[in-house]
C-alpha cells in the first residue's frame, strides 16, 4: 500500500476506511437538516449560526432594555423590584456586549472574510465550530441563574470587585456569571 493510501485510510476516506480508528477525522456528511447545521464546518454555517445566536440575544437584550426603560417611566413604579432592577441592568449589559456586539462580529468574520480574500474554508474548521458552540455553552451558563433560585447578579455589567463579593452576592448567581464570561472569554 502506498504512503498516500495509507495516509487515506488513517483519514477514513480510502478503501480501507472501515478498518481504522480514526474515522472519526472525517468531515461530516449530512447535507441537509438540523443534523447538518449542529454538525457543520462550513465557515459560511457557522457564520449565519454566530448571526442567528447573536440576534437572538440581541433581541434579548432588547427586553431587558425595555424592562429597565419601562421601570424608569414613572417614579416610584413597581414592575420590578429594586434587586431584579440590577439583575436586569448587569444582565442587559452583559448580554448586549458579549452575546450580542462579540459574536456578531464572529458572524461577520467567518461569514466574509475567507470570501474576501479567495480561501476554501478558515485554517482550522474544527476549531471554528468548537468555539461557536463554546460560546452557546458560555451564553446559557451565563444564563442558567435566571432558571435556578441563584437569579442573576446585581453587580453591574462591569462587575468591579465589592459588588461581586460574597458580601453583596451571597449567592451563586456571580458564580455563574463569572464561570459564563470565562467560558465566552475560551470562546
Amino acid at each position: 500500500m502506498s504512503e498516500a493510501h495509507a495516509r487515506s485510510d488513517l483519514l477514513g476516506h480510502g478503501p480501507h476506511a472501515g478498518a481504522r480508528p480514526f474515522i472519526l477525522f472525517r468531515r461530516p456528511t449530512a447535507r441537509t437538516g438540523l443534523v447538518a447545521w449542529l454538525t457543520t464546518v462550513d465557515h459560511k454555517r457557522i457564520g449565519l449560526l454566530y448571526g442567528f445566536f447573536a440576534l437572538s440575544f440581541f433581541l434579548l437584550g432588547g427586553v431587558e432594555a425595555l424592562i429597565i426603560r419601562t421601570q424608569l417611566i414613572v417614579p416610584n413604579n413597581h414592575l420590578v423590584s429594586a434587586h431584579a432592577y440590577s439583575e436586569l441592568f448587569t444582565m442587559h449589559g452583559t448580554t448586549m456586549i458579549f452575546l450580542a456586539v462579540m459574536p456578531l462580529n464572529s458572524a461577520f468574520f467567518n461569514l466574509l472574510i475567507p470570501l474576501q480574500i479567495g480561501a476554501r474554508d478558515v485554517a482550522f474548521p474544527r476549531l471554528n465550530a468548537f468555539s461557536l458552540w463554546v460560546f452557546v455553552a458560555g451564553a446559557i451558563i451565563l444564563n442558567v441563574g435566571w432558571f435556578l433560585k441563584a437569579g442573576a447578579p446585581a453587580a453591574g455589567w462591569f462587575g468591579y470587585a465589592p459588588l461581586t463579593s460574597k458580601t453583596f452576592t451571597p449567592d451563586l448567581s456571580a458564580d455563574f456569571w463569572t464561570v459564563g464570561l470565562q467560558v465566552l472569554g475560551l470562546s
